[in-house]
């Protein structure tokens, strides 16, 4: 009697616990289909030990009903199993068929083993699992049938391994690691499941999960990608909704031949639909919203159909490597926007018409020209790819999800007189392998980086208002040779300008001005950098300006004994942060004529132009507020 009544108390305060646990979730999720109690006809559980069958007759012994005969199966139903260590049900070295359902299963183990059965033997259905390392698990048991399951709180909700043709529909899997996870299972038909607030991924599919259907699924708020498939190959993934994901809405790496279609993917904190270093997949009529990196986003991914997809506040990424990946691509019918996307592949010299496409993307081409366009509210405006000789001028790529230009691979660009501001993610111009590459006049702000340069070699950046940046206003990064000057760097939340494997450059003839940070760290494998005539104000939040920890960079002009302008100077050297102790010998007293400050650098083109007198006028007039 007493243990009786200890069962019922501590299945009460459990199921009380649920109850709170999922109104949790139900106020973190919002609006879609929860779990809110447990249905009717769970009421009246019977309390059980754990079941542990290893042959038929155990399986009879414990069945409420049935004969294990196809038409008639063995039924395990209405138990509640509450156990500590042990798995709550426990079924393997069976011949028969047999069901389990509406059980109430807590451990810390398994809720729900199923090892070695025949095919077509097995049904689980209308179950509440819950607080297990796994809740449902199926090795070696092929059309095995998993319904209307509930699998909250458990490492992994469901999991399926060498279990080939099963069919899980409308399992609810929540507050675990994954929701479904299949090793090495094909054929299986996954539809009508709700995966959601799992700590990584929705639903995995790995290692040879072929040949399998994901079809009207939801998969929200998980913590990695909604539906993930990894070495994987022949399978349709289609009308499923993945949003709120902290990572893509679809992810499939190391996989081929598989499709991606009528998928609608949005709100997700990367990309909609990834593909990565895969071979022939195709990506067709898919809606893509407000994603904050792409809506889709091919990445070393060769022969991949990209057709007919809708993209609404995101756009593509489109990277595959040389030409002749990128000419064995498909890609068609696809908008952003409402405007087509613009995917230009060879195109020679032509000047684009303004206003056209919603997003650019321009592959190999020479001799373009991008002139007079505003794009905005896509994931990044241009993006271009092994081009020769393309100029970018007088365009407005402001307010996009992950940046304004990409640049990749190319040589002699020239990108003018154009904006490049509020872009969400990495921001204003990003420059990749670029080779000869000429910014004039650029406005990029409030972005994470302004300029960022990688593996550049011989560029050149002038004239340019780089302000307001919450990493960085200009990074560069293993880039050599490049002139930096006459340009306004002001008010970055860090550094305003970020060296870093950066040589041969000369910086010069620009104002930092109010930067969080450092005016200019350089890092101890930046050398024989040049850093003179500069005017250096208010960076560092007053303390010292400037960071070297290189030996080999000259911060000083030594020929005309002139360095850069400090307000923080008093007197003698001006020694920088940094293990290199590197020095300004010759600290200016006055800022450099020539030098823009930020209060009119709306006017800077004109200001360099008027006469010199005028211009030591206004930097006096500075210089007494």
């Amino acid at each position: 009697m007493h243990l009786k009544i200890h069962r019922q108390t501590k299945i009460a305060f459990i199921t009380i616990s649920l109850l709170l646990s999922t109104t949790f979730f139900i106020q973190n999720v919002g609006s879609s289909l929860e779990i809110s109690s447990p249905p009717a006809n769970h009421i009246n559980y019977t309390t059980s030990d754990p079941l542990y069958i290893t042959n038929d007759s155990d399986l009879a012994g414990n069945a409420t009903s049935g004969d294990g005969s196809a038409s008639t199966p063995y039924v395990i139903e209405g138990l509640s199993i509450i156990t500590g260590d042990a798995n709550a049900i426990y079924i393997t070295g069976t011949t028969v068929n047999f069901t389990i359902r509406d059980c109430y299963l807590v451990g810390s183990n398994k809720g729900i083993w199923i090892e070695i059965a025949p095919s077509n033997s097995v049904e689980i259905s209308n179950n509440i699992v819950s607080g297990n390392n796994i809740g449902i698990r199926v090795d070696y048991a092929d059309y095995t049938n998993i319904t209307d399951n509930i699998c909250q709180n458990s490492g992994e909700g469901i999991y399926l391994q060498v279990s080939d043709y099963a069919y899980l529909e409308n399992n609810t899997c929540f507050g675990g690691v994954h929701g479904i996870y299949t090793w090495t299972s094909t054929h299986c038909t996954f539809v009508d499941n709700k995966l959601y607030s799992n700590s990584e991924h929705g639903l995995l599919l790995f290692q040879d999960s072929n040949y399998n259907n994901i079809t009207y699924n939801k998969c929200y708020s998980n913590g990695r990608e909604g539906i993930y498939l990894s070495n994987s190959m022949f399978s349709s993934v289609t009308h499923n909704e993945c949003y709120l994901n902290n990572y893509n809405g679809i992810y499939i790496n190391q996989g081929s031949l598989n499709s991606f279609e009528n998928n609608y993917l949005h709100n997700n904190n990367r990309d909609g639909i990834k593909i990565m270093s895969s071979s022939s997949n195709t990506v067709a009529n898919n809606t893509l919203y407000n994603n904050d990196w792409y809506g889709i986003n091919n990445l070393y991914a060769t022969s991949t159909s990209i057709l007919d997809n809708n993209a609404t506040k995101d756009g593509f990424g489109i990277f595959v490597g040389s030409q002749g990946d990128y000419d064995a691509l498909s890609v068609g019918g696809n908008t952003v926007n409402g405007k087509p996307l613009g995917y230009i592949n060879g195109l020679g010299e032509a000047t684009l018409a303004p206003n056209v496409y919603g997003q650019l993307i321009l592959v190999f081409c020479n001799g373009t020209t991008v002139k007079d366009d505003t794009i905005k509210d896509t994931s990044i405006a241009l993006i271009i790819v092994g081009c020769e000789n393309v100029t970018v001028d007088n365009c407005n790529f402001d307010n996009n999800n992950y940046g304004s230009i990409r640049l990749d691979n190319s040589i002699e660009t020239t990108i003018q007189n154009t904006k490049c501001s509020y872009n969400e993610e990495y921001g204003g111009v990003y420059i990749s392998g670029a080779t000869n590459t000429t910014l004039y006049n650029i406005t990029a702000n409030h972005n994470q980086f302004g300029i960022y340069l990688s593996g550049a070699t011989v560029f050149n950046i002038s004239y340019s208002t780089i302000t307001s940046n919450s990493w960085y206003n200009t990074r560069f990064s293993g880039s050599v040779a490049g002139n930096i000057r006459y340009n306004v760097i002001t008010n970055s939340g860090n550094y305003g300008m970020l060296l870093y494997y950066c040589d041969y450059t000369n910086i010069s003839y620009n104002s930092f001005e109010d930067n969080l940070g450092y005016a200019i760290y350089s890092d101890s494998d930046s050398m024989f950098n040049w850093i003179h005539h500069n005017a250096f104000i208010n960076n560092n939040q007053g303390d010292t300006q400037a960071y070297d920890d290189s030996l080999l960079n000259m911060w000083d002009d030594p020929l005309n004994m002139e360095g850069n302008y400090w307000d923080d100077w008093v007197s003698g050297n001006y020694t920088l942060d940094g293990i290199a102790a590197a020095n300004d010998s010759y600290p200016l007293g006055d800022i450099p004529p020539g030098v823009i400050i930020s209060e009119f650098n709306q006017f800077s083109l004109l200001i360099f132009l008027l006469p010199a007198a005028f211009v030591s006028m206004a930097i006096i007039r500075k210089r007494k507020r």
